[in-house]
């Protein structure tokens, strides 16, 4: 087998292995998970900000259909790519307080970013 035709082999199980070989277009959902409340009683003058969720489970769902899914970094940071139109993104809380948060996106040429915010189940 000569150098070229390797090389192109290569080429197109690398566009096959990706997804890019069907032309669909594609963007990228990306954003944050955090938990509030954060603290049991808030004080005027005391800063009590939502927490990073770390490893919460984001799901990008069209209809009933999961299209994608993470989870999220030590910092509450996901990304997904998907192939473009309309998604609700849906991250449930990791531990024992399994709340869920959701929005609505349009996944098209430009990312989109989204923070979705959990309840920590502090009461």
């Amino acid at each position: 087998m000569t150098c070229y035709r390797r090389a192109l082999l290569a080429a197109a199980a690398a566009l096959l292995l990706c997804g890019c070989a069907n032309g669909d277009p594609s963007g990228e959902v990306s954003g944050k998970v955090l938990s509030a409340p954060s603290c049991p009683v808030e004080r005027v003058g005391e800063e009590c900000p939502p927490r990073p969720v770390s490893g919460a489970e984001v799901v990008a769902l069209d209809g009933d259909a999961v299209r994608g899914s993470t989870l999220t970094d030590s910092s509450g940071t996901f990304h997904l790519t998907l192939p473009e139109g309309r998604y609700v993104i849906r991250a449930t809380n990791a531990g024992g307080y399994a709340s869920t948060a959701t929005e609505q996106v349009v996944i098209s040429d430009a990312p989109v970013s989204v923070t979705l915010i959990v309840d920590s189940g502090i009461r």
